[in-house]
């Protein structure tokens, strides 16, 4: 008999583990809190606009290590996806650059705002179009990848070593301070906002978004996010798996330190042979084990580690169209706005006009974000009053400052909503919000193999966010991809990425 397996969350993590595991033949069953799949991959509607707030681009979409992935799970050749020609216009309240996929026009750009930059200039974009480490990334699990696997990514590798002997232990934000110009500082510090991002890191994540040879390889999905993440959830069905939506998972069924199963919120178990967490690691690991199957490098992710920092959204549908504005824009502003005890002088807006989908004809759906603490809005939601009052405040104040760049634009607004923190871990119970696992940083960029299993715990795998750092959309679904293959390759089983019969 085929043996089964538990997965608890219907994220991209569970859904990818789900149709990989269907697709070699395991038996099993997702488990969802909520009652749609894609967890922190979703959108909503309002009044006929579409709220997206993931996948503003999907590394692999056409080209690439990970497009063999999305070809697997029926993305690729499903989905037309949108490629911008820029990645943000950053305007300062004197200066502006637009940051475009054209080498040459954004040196240019850079050169005529500060020609004394020239050199750090060159140097900057030489890092963003140069080699870069993409390449040199697999789909297969670094425990069981043989000497060929190892070898073949070395003509990837080699180009890029000399940034790592250059750049080893710094920061983009610390070579952002290199500029003479205090608006570059600022405009490439913007260019990958995480603090401590480590500048041998760089050039893959940069060149993810980036023209290559004529090619991009991010895309961003027509049709919005929770699309992808519907779609995943259908073939995963139709490989003869089963989601059940609603089911809180309390507990774990251990015997002989020896995972057989899940208990949740109603009493009810479901046993199976694995279990598969690809839900919040810091509720299994603290809340349900009570830190009992833990080691020091758990510790030192959980106590050292920096989560990122979580999400106030303002959400707009704008009877205005936006499309000839940049998708992208971090605007610097007269008169700060005031968001969870912190004063933001910049704000960063996004609309969505490229996608026909995501509002009515000649109307836009406009995005602000400002990253925030948790624990502001954790404390703050113990009030309701003084939560919806407080997100009402920062409505005007957003709506304020719009008009000064869009005259009108406040009384074009047709619907607005304002997630926040609070409303992250109310849907997806994710640790403080969180919308990404941890920020990567020189310390944490080398720890090759995610953490898949807890000390001293049988039959228990992890995939998702919280199992290695700057864990996206994307890694989240091959930490589910991963997870399966090593299942295989320790049961002694041909892994396989095809679906049977479909």
């Amino acid at each position: 008999m085929n043996k089964t397996i538990t997965i608890v969350g219907a994220g991209m993590a569970g859904l990818s583990a789900g149709c990989y595991a269907q697709m070699n033949g395991y038996r099993t069953t997702i488990l969802e809190r909520h009652s749609v799949p894609g967890g922190l991959c979703t959108a909503w509607k309002r009044k006929g606009y579409t709220f997206d707030i993931s996948m503003h681009m999907l590394t692999g979409s056409c080209g690439g290590p990970f497009h063999q992935m999305w070809k697997e799970l029926g993305v690729a050749g499903r989905f037309r996806f949108h490629y911008h020609d820029h990645t943000a216009r950053v305007e300062g309240l004197r200066d502006a650059l637009l940051i475009t996929t054209d080498r040459a026009k954004l040196e240019a750009a850079m050169l005529a705002i500060s020609p004394s930059d020239e050199k750090q200039i060159k140097a900057f974009t030489k890092l963003v179009f140069g080699p870069d480490m993409m390449p040199a990334a697999s789909l297969k699990p670094a425990p069981i990848r043989g000497l060929w696997d190892r070898l073949r990514v070395l003509p990837a590798i080699l180009p890029v070593l000399p940034v790592f002997a250059r750049y080893k232990n710094k920061t983009l934000q610390e070579f952002a301070e290199g500029f003479r110009h205090p608006f570059l500082r600022q405009a490439v510090r913007f260019f990958m906002d995480s603090p401590g991002w480590p500048m041998p890191d760089f050039p893959a994540v940069a060149m993810a978004g980036f023209m290559r040879s004529g090619v991009t390889e991010a895309g961003v999905p027509l049709g919005g996010s929770q699309q992808v993440a519907f779609h995943l959830a259908e073939y995963y069905q139709r490989l003869g798996g089963e989601i059940r939506y609603g089911k809180q998972v309390d507990g774990l069924l251990i015997s002989g330190d020896r995972v057989g199963g899940v208990r949740l919120s109603d009493g009810s178990e479901l046993a199976s042979d694995e279990v598969v967490w690809a839900a919040d690691g810091q509720t299994l690991i603290y809340r349900i084990l009570q830190e009992r199957y833990i080691d020091d490098r758990i510790r030192h992710m959980y106590e050292h580690w920096t989560p990122v920092k979580p999400i106030v959204h303002v959400m707009l549908g704008v009877n205005r169209d936006l499309s000839a504005e940049p998708h992208s824009i971090l605007m610097e502003l007269e008169e700060p706005v005031r968001v969870g005890g912190r004063d933001f002088p910049w704000i960063t807006l996004l609309h969505h006009c490229f996608d026909k989908s995501m509002a009515p004809q000649g109307k836009s759906v406009l995005e602000v974000w400002f990253d925030t603490e948790y624990e502001y809005w954790e404390e703050l939601a113990r009030d309701q009053g003084a939560y919806r009052a407080e997100k009402e405040r920062i409505l005007r104040e957003v709506l304020d400052r719009l008009e000064r760049r869009w005259p009108g634009i406040s009384g074009q607004v047709e619907v607005a909503d304002v997630p926040t923190p609070a409303t992250y871990v109310r849907y997806t119970g994710n640790w403080k919000g969180s919308p990404d696992g941890w920020y990567i940083n020189p310390a944490n960029m080398n720890q090759q193999d995610p953490l898949r299993h807890l000390p001293g715990l049988a039959g228990l795998h992890m995939a998702g966010q919280w199992t290695a750092p700057f864990t996206g959309t994307v890694i989240a679904a091959l930490s589910g991809r991963q997870v399966i293959e090593l299942l295989c390759h320790r049961d002694q089983k041909a892994f396989t990425a095809r679906a049977p019969g479909l």
